[in-house]
Order: C-alpha cells, then structure tokens, then sequence
C-alpha cells in the first residue's frame, strides 16, 4: 500500500512538472505567433514604406526634369505648357489661360487688308487723322516705300525701305493691333514680289532677330503672346498667313499652328500654404514650393505612377508577380510624403492564416504528447497495480521509454523550481529555457521514433518517391545540429553533390536523424565526428563513419532487430530505446534498398546503405 501511495504521489509530481512545462511550451508557441504576425506585419510596413519613398523620389526627379521645360516655356510661348505649372508671386503662369476674344470679327484681318492694297481714301484719311511724326505714321510712310520699291524692283529701295521698317520696330513699340497686321503685310510684299533670304523670315516669322541693344520678336511667339487682344477669327486668320508664309520659305510653323488651335488652360487653385511637395486636385498635380514666391508643378498620372512603382518592385523581387501598389489620394490635398499607399497583395491573408495553422497544429502536438505521457503514466500505474508483471519482450523498451520520458520531465521540474527562485536576469539561469527546450526536443524526437516505427510496422506509411538530393538531406542535418547533437559534433561530407536518391523526403531524413543521433549518443570522446560519403555502384552506396565506441562482435548481426540495444548489459547508463537501427533497416527496406554494419571496433563504427532504385545513373 505504501509503495501505491509513493507512486501515486510520484506520477501526481510528474504531471504537474509536465503541466508546467506544456504551459511553458504553449507560451513560447504564442510568442512565436505572434512574432511571425508582427514579421508579416513589419514587412508589408516596409514594403508600403519602399513604394512611398519610390513615389516621391519618382515624383521628384520628373519634376527636377521638367524645370528647365517650366522655365522655357514661361519665356516661349511655341513651347507646350498644358502639363506644366508655374504660380509667380500669386499668379498662375503655366498653364496659359489667355484665350482670344469671342466672336469671328476680324479687325485685324481688315486692317491687313488695306494695308495690302493699293493706295487708297483709308491710306488718305490715316495721313490726315494720325500726327505725321508719329510711331505709326512713319510705319506707314516706310511700309508705302516698301511697296513702291517692290513695285519698281529697286533692290536698294526695298533694302532701305525693310531696315527702316526693322528699326522702327525695334525702336517704337505700338499696339500688336497694328504691329502684328502691318509686319504680315510686310512680309506678305516682300514673298509675293522678291525672294527674301530664308534666315531673314525665319528670324521674322519665328526666331527673331538680334541687334545691338534691341531684339524683335518673331511673329509666331508675339501673335501667341497678344492672344488675348485678338478676336478667334483674327488667330485664325494670322495663323492661315503666317503658315502661307512660312510653308515655303522653310520655316518652322506646326507647333504655331497647334498652339492657336490648342485651348486655353484651366485656372488651377493654389492652397494658401504649401509645406513641401504636395499632390493636389484629387492627384493629378504634383506643385513644389521654389524661392522668390514661385510655385512649380506638373501633371501627374497617377494610376500609371503606381503601376510603374509595382512592375519596378516586381522586377526587384520585392513583391510577387500578382501583388499590386495601390493608392487613393481623393479629392484633398496631400503632402507627398502622406499619401496612402498599401501593397495589395493576395498572399498577405494565407500567410497569416498559415500562422494560425502552424500554431493551432503545434498546440495539438502539445495537446497529443500530453496526452501520450498521461497515457503511458496511467498504462504504468494500472499495469502495477492490476498486472505487476511485464512482457518479457518488451521489458527493455518499456524501461528505456520511461527513463526517456522521466528524465526530461524531472530536468524541466527542477529547472522550473530553479528559475522560481531566481530571476531572468541573472546569468546563472539564463541557459536553462534552451536546456528545457533540447530536452523536450529529445522527447518529441523519441514520440517521432515510436511512431514513426509503429506506422512502418503495419504498412500505414507508403513511401512518397521523389527525386532527391543528398547533399540537401545533409545540409538540413547540419542547420539542425542542436536538435540532434547531445555534445559538440562535427558533420563532414565527400562527393555527395551529385547523389540524387528515388526516396521519400521524410523517411530519408528520419534515416539519417537516426543514423547521426546515434553516432552522438555512442561517441566518449570530447567530439563527435560523423563522415558520409558515397560513391556509383550499380546504383549508389553510402557511407557513414563515427568515432562512437564501436559495437560488439556479437551483437553486429543484431543491432538493427527491433527493441534490441547493443552491449545493455556492459554499459546500461547509455540512453535509448533500441528503435533507432531498426527503424533505418525498415526505411531501407521500404526504398529497396539494404543497410549494414561494413567495420566497427574502438575507433568507431562504418554503416553501409545500398539504393538499388538510384536515379543518377
């Protein structure tokens, strides 16, 4: 009776040990989710915060590359403007907004006419309502001159008359009203009854011309400029003359004639104040603030900018192929560096879902060892108290399962008193989570072995053949080596990197877990060393080599039978469940292959593994 009550008493401390350490567990698998929620989090931050920078540095240079097209065009107005924008001290510049006057009077037109024709009761009335010392009185004067040479075929007069007109010009400013219809009728003469030199038109027509001191403007930028004062059927009727004129003399005039026809620009509103880069009018502006007052800006097409942003990061691998940069800058205003953008991305939602897999899974697992350990405690209690006796072929496995499963358990018990009684910080405790940690991994490791054995014993695992890499089996061992490694280890490999196996992944690494775990467990000296190698014959052979202590000679026929430990009797302090080998042999068998002890002895034991179904033949 007092033997029951002890054993009671001891399963009921192990199962609040264990309590303990399943909920010690569980709280890491909560941190862990959590830090892979905040890990998806962070990045899609980081990724939304690349785009935003990506935008502005985009927005920025465009802008940095359009400020020299933003100055020329605020001087030439043959320059397109609808997509620039420029405010100079409160007044908007660009887009140009002058338009001509409505209607189709054509003042101008009339005032060509006559001057065209010959000399008549208008030219009369002029000579007696306009001061003959006038500005616009000697313009006639020279301008009758001119036909009168042209007439006459006097080169000199013609030259004479042209200089004077160009001085005048350049001299006197008079209304566009009459500049503009008396220097086409001008060059209308000179067409029409000479053949002008083409540097003369073009300097006329649209280049201008440069003296000394002065300049005239050409009649393609000065008719644009003066818009405002034209009615739209004098524009047109200038831009009909100066194409006439243009046309054959090799002048430039496309450009003229699209700007006369192109509509005005929209008057933009300004915010009253703009703290640095900002998009305004619902995103399709992007204005800066310059010195001296002034504003620039440019068009933007939003929708295309984004679109330019995600195939950049796509072709980056920042984001895959089906994510997507999206933004909504609305009907406000918004500095640059504010605008909301998110990275539409269908791959966000699975991944947090698969959080919640991974962690619902793992909190099974824990639920199942619970319940295995439990059940294994309750099966010992009720076999002693209603059996008492053992089966005599299963007694080894039996003791080496509970010395498994105890040995972790009083470490985590005694390991959680002690961290009770001290605090985190000191440096005496803080190796003892990471001892926790290897001992239930040994656990989970020895409750993978038991099942792993059990479903190849009665056939529940069919393999899953595929072509595999032997290196990558290995390279994972090696990432893996706390997890397997009770000492420190040393894992080397030769000519391994062109061995492709026909096997299941899983089986194939649970294989050499076993192999390299055992090599661990049975190794004396200060380091492990373990060295596969592998070499063609009639399909592939592998080789594993330790240092351990060796197998005895009697037992090498029977290390791989089930639930069989070499030398138990001379060296019982060694763990183990005498699964390990056994399970190798009956994962060889499954692949078709063999495994056999080639050597051993004190310097170590050699494991030969045959695959006859090998693919890199």
């Amino acid at each position: 009776m007092l033997r029951g009550i002890s054993l009671l008493l001891a399963l009921g401390c192990g199962c609040l040990a264990l309590a303990w350490g399943l909920f010690y567990l569980h709280g890491i698998f909560v941190e862990e989710r959590d830090d892979a929620l905040a890990a998806i989090s962070a990045r899609r931050l980081a990724l939304e915060q690349y785009a935003q920078k990506e935008l502005e540095q985009r927005l920025k240079d465009r802008l940095d590359g359009a400020t020299r097209n933003i100055d020329a065009a605020e001087r030439d107005p043959l320059i397109p403007a609808q997509e620039l924008w420029l405010v100079d001290r409160g007044v908007q510049v660009l887009p140009r907004t002058a338009r001509a006057q409505p209607g189709q009077d054509t003042p101008a037109a009339d005032l060509y006419r006559e001057l065209r024709g010959p000399q008549s009761a208008w030219l009369a009335q002029q000579a007696e309502s306009v001061d003959p010392g006038s500005p616009w009185a000697e313009r006639l004067a020279h301008h009758e001159a001119l036909k009168a040479a042209l007439v006459g075929d006097d080169r000199e007069g013609i030259e004479n008359a042209v200089r004077s007109l160009l001085a005048l010009r350049a001299s006197y400013v008079i209304s566009a009203k009459r500049e503009i219809p008396l220097s086409l009728a001008a060059l209308a003469e000179l067409s029409e009854r000479s053949t002008p030199a083409r540097s003369l038109m073009a300097g006329l027509l649209r280049d201008g011309l440069q003296g000394s001191g002065s300049r005239i403007e050409g009649l393609q930028r000065t008719v644009l400029l003066n818009r405002a004062r034209f009615t739209e059927g004098d524009m047109q009727f200038f831009k009909e003359r100066i194409v006439e004129l243009a046309r054959p003399a090799g002048v430039l005039h496309a450009d003229f004639a699209s700007r006369v026809d192109a509509p005005p620009g929209k008057r933009l509103d300004l915010p009253a104040k703009l703290d640095g880069p900002t998009l305004v009018h619902g995103g399709r502006w992007y204005v800066v603030p310059a010195h001296n007052d002034r504003v620039r800006g440019l068009a933007v097409h939003f929708a295309a900018l984004l679109s330019e942003i995600t195939a950049t990061m796509q072709e980056r691998k920042l984001i895959a192929d089906e994510d997507v940069v999206e933004g909504e800058v609305g009907s406000a205003v918004v500095a640059i560096a504010a605008v909301p953008l998110v990275i539409d991305s269908p791959a966000w939602e699975p991944a947090i879902a698969d959080v919640a897999d991974r962690y619902r899974l793992k909190a099974a697992l824990e639920v199942v060892i619970a319940m295995l350990v439990f059940g294994v405690m309750a099966l010992g209690a009720w076999i002693y108290w209603r059996r008492r006796r053992f089966v005599e072929l299963k007694s080894d496995f039996v003791s080496a399962v509970s010395h498994e499963l105890r040995t972790p358990l009083a470490s985590i018990r005694l390991m959680a008193e002690t961290l009770e009684r001290r605090t985190k910080d000191l440096p005496k405790a803080r190796d003892y989570p990471t001892r926790i940690v290897r001992d239930i991994d040994g656990l989970s490791f020895l409750v993978e072995n038991i099942l792993s054995f059990n479903r190849l014993s009665r056939g529940r695992w069919t393999p899953q053949l595929g072509p595999m890499c032997l290196a990558e089996v290995v390279d994972k061992l090696d990432r893996e080596r706390d997890s397997w490694a009770q000492r420190p280890a040393e894992l080397t490999t030769k000519g391994l990197g062109e061995v492709t196996l026909t096997a299941d992944a899983d089986l194939l690494q649970l294989l050499f877990t076993n192999l390299v775990r055992n090599a661990c467990q049975y190794c004396e000296r200060d380091t492990a060393t373990i060295h596969l190698s592998a070499k063609r014959d009639r399909g592939w052979v592998v080789k594993v080599a330790d240092n351990g202590i060796g197998i005895p000679e009697g037992d090498r026929d029977r290390v791989f039978d089930d639930f069989f430990r070499a030398g138990s009797g001379k060296s019982s302090g060694q763990r183990g469940s005498g699964l390990g080998l056994a399970i190798c042999r009956k994962i060889m068998e499954a692949h078709g292959g063999t495994i056999k002890v080639a050597k051993t002895g004190a310097e170590g034991t050699t494991f030969e593994l045959r695959f006859k179904l090998a693919t890199a033949d």
